[in-house]
């Protein structure tokens, strides 16, 4: 029995029915991480526990993740484990690929900013791999932040305003290339270790802080 691949423009095309029911769809915007908090209904810390592929419906394959939550930075949750839904996924011989959803794995730890707790969306994180964080321990243990590229994050500096974007010498993209504006970042296999999870969150608290003043 051969493998099978669902085409890539069958893809696209569900991708474009589910854009105009949820908002969202193949073209991520270049989010800010202010607006990420704001928007964001659930913010938190947490370690993939486990995965499970279904097929829901003829050439529609969701991968659910399931997360054991270890802080919560916004928003509230009864219970202390969270399973989100992701577009793709492999279930026997066929497999649904989605371009530039990067589906948690297991034993990943990470800081995931969840849009909504209520509305199915082909990937449930805000800003796709923007809302997406890894925490990973350095060579002394202590757990540090990275971009789900595995990059250093440095510093989360405060959003530009309109006017100061619009100033800007330098045009922002439209699409996101997968980290959020406002965070800054080291190369990947650079010596600088970046910001601790402590220090992260401490940042993304005084921010949410910072806006209901």
């Amino acid at each position: 029995m051969h493998h099978k691949t669902l085409s890539f423009i069958s893809i696209w095309a569900y991708l474009f029915l589910i854009s105009i029911s949820y908002g969202h769809a193949a073209s991520v915007r270049h989010v800010t991480m202010d607006e990420m908090l704001l928007q964001c209904h659930f913010v938190f810390e947490g370690k993939v526990l486990a995965l499970e592929a279904k097929e829901n419906s003829p050439k529609r394959i969701h991968t659910y993740v399931i997360f054991e939550i270890q802080d919560i930075i916004k928003g509230e949750y009864s219970s202390d484990t969270i399973t989100l839904s992701f577009l793709g996924g492999t279930v026997g011989d066929v497999t649904m690929a989605v371009s530039d959803i990067k589906v948690p794995q297991v034993e990943e730890h990470g800081i995931y900013f969840v849009e909504s707790l209520e509305r199915s969306q082909v990937n449930p994180l805000y800003g796709w791999s923007q809302g997406h964080f890894l925490v990973q321990s350095d060579d002394t243990g202590i757990d540090r932040v990275m971009t789900s590229n595995e990059q250093p994050v440095t510093e989360v500096v405060k959003d530009m305003s309109v006017e100061q974007m619009n100033s800007s010498q330098e045009t922002a993209p439209l699409l996101s290339k997968g980290v959020a504006r406002g965070v800054t970042f080291a190369l990947k296999g650079n010596d600088n270790k970046g910001l601790t999870t402590e220090e992260f969150k401490k940042i993304l608290r005084e921010k949410m802080e910072e806006a209901n003043e």
